[in-house]
């Protein structure tokens, strides 16, 4: 209801100045009827895709309590980011035009300025590329449980500079866009959700242990049998390094579940801390 009432106060200011831009008289002063007449047309474009971005928006709320869904949280993100480039460009050319710069003059001049300054600061604009270009993908998307190098978590926002990430700890990650762009990725939630992982690396002169290790790891979870799938946990010998054994754990839930997913995996390292002393 709050969506629809914005929406149907921006058709109004966009009918207020679209009146005023083409059907109100401004020539008596010319300065004065020059920059109101092009405030007037910025606020049309910007008052226009506002208005396309939320009407998607609610489209797709509507559609999500239905259940089809056919529309995906990454297409607001990537169409407010979009929005977000042109309402920059859209100001800049027009403090421009109300200063009385010819634009084509302004440009041709500056051409030599603007190269240089695309090489300084090619790194942020990149980063605004690959942030309209994360937006639209369909390869990650909002909500996600992915990996990135060595940081995991829950993808909270695709911004045009960073991707904010919130790990198990609720910690909040920042990832430059070009890292994200330039990093081999796992989305671990185009897989079965319900599917955690929790992760050990020991010395590998506890491997001939890995049966008792497994057992313990399993005692572990005897109290949480109601939540998980039947035959679902098993310890993986991921990879055997010189100075350590990558181990992990896997589980799966009947429901997700974060506070349930948090508290296994707290019980899990401390089994693992303890079986490892005990062996020593």
């Amino acid at each position: 209801m709050t969506r629809l009432l914005k929406i149907l106060a921006l058709i109004g200011l966009l009918a207020l100045a679209i009146y005023w831009r083409f059907f109100f008289d401004f020539h008596e002063v010319t300065g004065r009827a020059r920059i109101i007449n092009t405030l007037l047309s910025i606020s049309i474009m910007l008052l226009l895709f506002r208005i396309i971005i939320d009407g998607i928006a609610l489209w797709y709320k509507i559609d999500r309590k239905h259940g089809s869904g056919k529309l995906r949280d990454n297409l607001i993100v990537g169409l407010s980011n979009l929005f977000s480039i042109i309402s920059i460009i859209a100001i800049i050319l027009g403090l421009l035009s109300m200063i009385g710069l010819n634009l084509n003059e302004v440009f041709t001049s500056l051409s030599i300025v603007a190269a240089a300054l695309a090489i300084i600061s090619k790194d942020f604009i990149a980063e605004i590329i690959v942030g309209l270009f994360n937006g639209f993908s369909t390869k990650i998307e909002l909500d996600d449980y992915i990996k990135v190098g060595d940081q995991k978590g829950k993808i909270i926002d695709i911004g045009l500079q960073k991707v904010t990430l919130m790990n198990d700890d609720d910690d909040i990650i920042y990832i430059p866009n070009l890292r994200f762009y330039n990093a081999d990725i796992i989305n671990y939630t185009k897989r079965d959700i319900r599917r955690m992982s929790v992760e050990f690396h020991i010395d590998p002169r506890y491997i001939e242990d890995l049966p008792r290790i497994e057992a313990a790891l399993s005692q572990t979870l005897s109290p949480y049998q109601p939540y998980l799938e039947e035959g679902s946990q098993e310890l993986k010998v991921v990879n055997i390094e010189k100075d350590h054994i990558e181990l992990k754990y896997q589980y799966t839930l009947k429901s997700l579940s974060r506070d349930v997913q948090r508290e296994i995996r707290k019980k899990l390292m401390r089994t693992m801390l303890d079986s490892l002393n005990k062996v020593r």
